[in-house]
């Protein structure tokens, strides 16, 4: 489960994931405004919620690389834009199709196999910690946080 906010406090990100066998994971965690003035693709253009509701995408992949590899992985989004430019492969935005050719190309190069869905926000877990919020995600499910991986050499400003 994905997610991604843009407040006036900045743009985040957030990601559960829950592993078949059990256990529950996740990660929150601000973004460089560096990367989300790159993301703009007008002068002085603040929102940016299609990418930042694509970049979860790439990063629950890169955090949750080793459990990914040769698997099938349903990734739940709560915005439909976003599930429709993961599900293409393709954005006239260059900055979203940069997010989802790493998506695939990261299926790619370690055979897995993803299908991306649907969820409602309120039905979202990824919702809490895009958000900087764990304490529901701890007590429902004893999630444990995790940091996140950024593709390249960005690093998270914060992390849950």
């Amino acid at each position: 489960f994905t997610d991604g906010a843009c407040e006036p406090a900045g743009t985040s990100v957030g990601g559960v994931v829950f592993f078949p066998e059990g256990g529950v994971e996740f990660f929150g965690c601000m973004i460089p405004q560096t990367l989300v003035s790159e993301w703009a693709s007008k002068v002085g253009q603040t929102q940016v919620i299609g990418q930042a509701e694509l970049f979860p995408l790439i990063v629950a992949r890169l955090t949750w690389q080793k459990r990914f590899v040769g698997q099938r992985v349903m990734f739940f989004i709560d915005n439909e834009s976003a599930r429709l430019v993961a599900i293409k492969g393709y954005s006239p935005v260059l900055a979203s199709l940069k997010i989802v050719r790493d998506c695939l190309e990261f299926d790619y190069k370690n055979n897995c196999s993803a299908w991306n869905a649907r969820v409602p926000t309120v039905c979202n877990p990824g919702d809490d910690p895009s958000r900087m919020r764990k304490d529901a995600l701890v007590e429902r499910y004893g999630a444990v946080g995790v940091r996140p991986i950024f593709p390249g050499n960005v690093q998270p400003d914060w992390y849950l």
